[in-house]
């Protein structure tokens, strides 16, 4: 960490930092040095050097010139940027700050950090990585964006601009590649201007067909792993995880019939299809990958003791005790997952005066992710599975007056927001039980699904049987806000700003039913549901529960003629006023500081996942994040040197996290913290041909509170939420998570980067890009290292060592004329193995969840332009 921290020293006195190319002042480039950047953050277009808020912006030439395929390559392009996924590419989580959706894995769960395409917001988390292609730029706003953007950005803000037609002539550009892994890509654009000035047309699309980087080496057919597969139920897939094949298509017409009315019409549609990405295994121990069964702190450690001597279960599992490198598993179960969203999104802009604008963005998506049934443990055992099904239909509506005026600026709104979203999962736990089950003569009617009968209706030591469900939900939220937000030049130098937002939203939970099967495929009974009888509990008994000699132990509700249950229902409602003050001073040119406070909110949410019982369906509280700031923003040296820094520190209230059961079942959390931290990014232009670029960021977080003897003390059994305070329940025991980290909150980032047009040659330039990013420490859940009170014998492998403390390496070398560009490029050159996603598991299914990031990548593309 020492040397972390001079190195960060280093480059804020030398004066390096990150890229933020965006749309490009030609006045200022015509006179050397550095660009000037415009952005639209503040809902109008100004310089980034103006705006009183930590923003970055990058745009198409220099995603081109970094490399950027995909959501997952942002990361490190800017300070405080991270970007992980449970499913590959198809579902990025954007974290900023150390904010994100974290440990949150379901449908239903909106991102801490608003995602917005065209200002149009992004509802549905799995649609958020089809959008990398004829981009004018990104722009992400760091910190609590309570005002102008609303709900759901306690982290910030990314918004993916796409380029419109410029109403003047005709251009385009292709671009094909080939890269290993036989990833094939290609974009393209075409620009028509039926009547220049007034009409429009551009259309885009992009296609990607990459083969996976793992290879499942498990040969296909029946699963033997367990009792040689008696049931004849669980059979192996020839499938390998990852991979994709990928394509979108993107049509806008532009329309100005006057010089003060200018539409916008853009319609789009994007659908990717690969294999799921499961775990690389990982077991209880920090020093070997076996993952040992008979372990008294895997949940069904006494089953294997019991069972391996026989030869009906194995005692222990290693990927490299079976010869498998770290770009090989055994997966007895690898799905497919599809993503697909097409949406139409309508601008209008008005000049009702010389400083008055009226502004509408509409947009209306719709889209769906299904997953098939994936394993989850990475091992030949069908020990962990599951499967998703999503369906989701959102629109946004945003109307704003824009007043622009010398001294005062004024934006005055109001937002509308409607989102649903149907949910069919299916949990497949434990199923290589049904193999145990036909190899010692039960039938399958036998119904013990995690052993949940046992020690009640059945013996102790009764033969437990899987999990075989389905769970299925649908939620609606809806949002409704009025905003306003002004400026004024208190002097030539001075200005303050001050915003102010109130939101309403409703969410409601619906049709809630989870079933569960047994081995034959017959339901057996309901355990989330409407049913709620004094008597009779909340779990509803379609069929009887039989012994292992078929005697009957619980009778059938329906025999007994109580009515089949509905679907639960829940509602929740938050209101909220958030917003912001500014204040900020330019005491001389091309330097400016400011001081803020903002306050974000994340709506309430409910618990998605839940499937054991109606008491885990409950209305978790909104977020609410306070955060003060002081900043700069800077530029010397004739132009050459930027550099844009700020100190923050958050007060954070609620923040939604999950927690996984010893049922299995992921459970939602809230928890308060706090957050302070640095970041700076610079650029040098060292020469007209050299810019050199990096930057920084600092992080310490931590959750409030600490007791953990109190803690332990404390009964939360029957709790919904299991927790008081920091005070957590876990499936090892009650534990305080006071003083831990935020879940993938990177200590410390690092990004160095330099671009030098190196040679001419030919009537074209050779170009040259290279950067490397650091990622410190940063932990999977709020448990941290998982050596506090009973947390050691829920993960004491690898998983509980987080991730980070590594560096990737990428480049690019281009041949580059007016016509055409010519590159080679290579990720992660150094194939540095790392893992940037991780879910506790260890203790329920024996292993530690972490999925692999990519390793080294390398490629050649061609651009041609008209």
């Amino acid at each position: 960490m020492k040397a972390i921290r001079c190195v960060s020293i280093c480059a804020l006195a030398v004066g390096l930092t990150s890229p933020a190319f965006a749309q490009e002042s030609q006045d200022t480039a015509s006179q050397g040095g550095l660009h000037e950047i415009i952005v639209t953050a503040t809902k109008r277009s100004e310089k980034l050097q103006d705006v009183p808020v930590a923003v970055s912006a990058i745009s198409s030439e220099t995603l081109q010139s970094k490399g950027v395929f995909e959501t997952s390559d942002l990361n490190a392009s800017m300070p405080n940027l991270q970007v992980s996924s449970p499913y590959g590419s198809q579902q990025p989580n954007f974290s900023l700050r150390g904010v994100g959706v974290g440990t949150e894995f379901n449908a239903n769960a909106a991102s801490p950090v608003g995602v917005y395409v065209d200002e149009v917001y992004q509802a549905f988390r799995s649609s958020h990585g089809q959008q990398l292609y004829d981009l004018e730029q990104i722009e992400v706003v760091r910190g609590p964006q309570g005002t102008l953007y609303g709900r759901n950005t306690t982290g910030g803000a990314i918004n993916f601009i796409t380029r419109k037609p410029k109403l003047s002539g005709t251009n385009g550009y292709a671009t094909i590649g080939y890269g290993n892994y036989n990833r094939i890509n290609g974009e393209a654009a075409i620009e028509v201007t039926p009547v220049e000035d007034k009409v429009g047309i551009r259309i885009a699309g992009t296609y990607v067909d990459s083969d996976p980087y793992l290879r499942n080496r498990l040969a296909p057919g029946l699963n033997t792993s367990a009792a040689g597969g008696a049931s004849g139920l669980n059979q192996v897939n020839d499938r390998s995880p990852g991979g994709t094949k990928s394509y979108g298509i993107r049509g806008t017409l532009r329309v100005k019939p006057t010089d003060t009315l200018d539409i916008t019409l853009k319609g789009y549609y994007a659908k990717a299809v690969g294999g799921t990405e499961p775990p690389l295994p990982t077991g209880q121990s920090k020093t070997s990958d076996v993952i040992d069964y008979t372990s008294p702190n895997f949940l069904l450690g006494g089953l294997f003791g019991s069972l391996a001597p026989a030869g009906l279960l194995p005692a222990s599992y290693s990927q490299s005790g079976e010869g498998l490198g770290l770009k090989e598993i055994q997966a007895d179960t690898i799905g497919k997952a599809l993503t697909r969203s097409e949406g139409v999104v309508l601008t209008v802009k008005a000049e009702l005066g010389d400083s008055l604008d009226l502004v509408s963005v509409s947009g209306y998506d719709s889209g769906r992710y299904l997953q098939s049934i994936t394993d989850c443990d990475g091992t030949p055992l069908r020990m962990c599975a599951i499967g998703y099904q999503s369906n989701f239909n959102a629109f946004n509506q945003d109307l704003r007056f824009v007043l622009d005026r010398q001294a005062f600026k004024l934006i005055l709104g109001g937002g509308y927001g409607r989102d649903s979203i149907t949910a069919d999962n299916r949990p497949d736990f434990f199923n290589f039980l049904s193999d145990v089950r036909a190899a010692v003569g039960l039938p399958d009617t036998y119904f013990n699904p995690g052993g949940a009968f046992n020690g009640t209706a059945l013996s102790a030591g009764s033969l437990p049987t899987g999990i075989r469900a389905t769970n299925h939900s649908k939620q609606k939220r809806t949002s409704w806000a009025l905003y306003g937000e002004g400026s004024y030049e208190i002097t030539p130098t001075l200005k303050l700003t001050a915003g102010l937002r109130y939101t309403i939203d409703k969410t409601r939970f619906m049709d809630g039913i989870t079933t569960y099967y047994d081995d034959a495929g017959n339901a057996r009974m309901i355990t989330v549901s409407d049913f709620n009888d004094p008597a009779l509990g909340n779990t509803y008994f379609i069929e009887p529960v039989r012994d292992e000699a078929g005697n009957i132990v619980i009778p059938s509700y329906r025999d007994l003629g109580v009515p089949m249950p509905g679907g639960l229902e829940r509602s929740g409602k938050s209101k909220k006023f958030t917003g912001r003050a500014i204040l900020d001073w330019k005491p001389i040119d091309d330097v400016m500081l400011y001081a803020s406070f903002s306050r974000g909110y994340r709506a309430g949410t409910f618990n998605g996942l839940a499937y054991g019982s109606a008491n885990q369906v409950y209305f978790v509280r909104p977020e609410q994040v306070n955060a003060y700031e002081i900043g700069f923003k800077s530029r010397f040296l004739n132009n050459r040197v930027q550099v844009n820094g700020a100190f923050f520190y958050y007060d954070y209230k609620g923040q939604q996290g999950q927690v996984v059961d010893n049922t299995a079942t992921a459970n939602l959390i809230a928890l308060d913290g706090t957050l302070k931290g640095f970041e700076a990014d610079i650029q040098f232009a060292a020469t007209d041909r050299l810019t050199l670029t990096a930057s920084v960021g600092i992080l310490d977080s931590k959750y409030k509170g600490y007791d953990q003897a109190a803690c332990a003390a404390k009964d939360l059994s029957g709790q919904f939420p299991a927790q008081d305070g920091s005070c957590v329940q876990t499936s090892g025991g009650n534990v305080s998570v006071g003083g831990n980290p935020f879940p993938y909150a990177a200590k410390s980032s690092l990004n160095f980067g330099f671009d030098w047009d190196a040679v001419e040659l030919g009537g074209g330039t050779i170009k040259l890009h290279g950067d490397a990013s650091y990622t410190g420490r940063y932990y999977f859940d709020s448990f941290k290292d998982y050596s506090r009170g009973p947390l050691p014998s829920v993960a004491s492998g690898k998983f509980g060592e987080g991730n980070g403390d590594y560096w990737l390496l990428n480049g690019r070398i281009s041949y580059d004329t007016p016509r055409y560009t010519i590159s080679v490029w290579g990720k992660n050159l150094t194939n540095k193995v790392y893992y940037p996603y991780g879910i506790s598991l260890e203790n329920l299914f024996g292993n530690g969840y972490r999925v692999r990031g990519l390793p080294r990548t390398y490629g050649i593309e061609a651009t041609m332009r008209f």
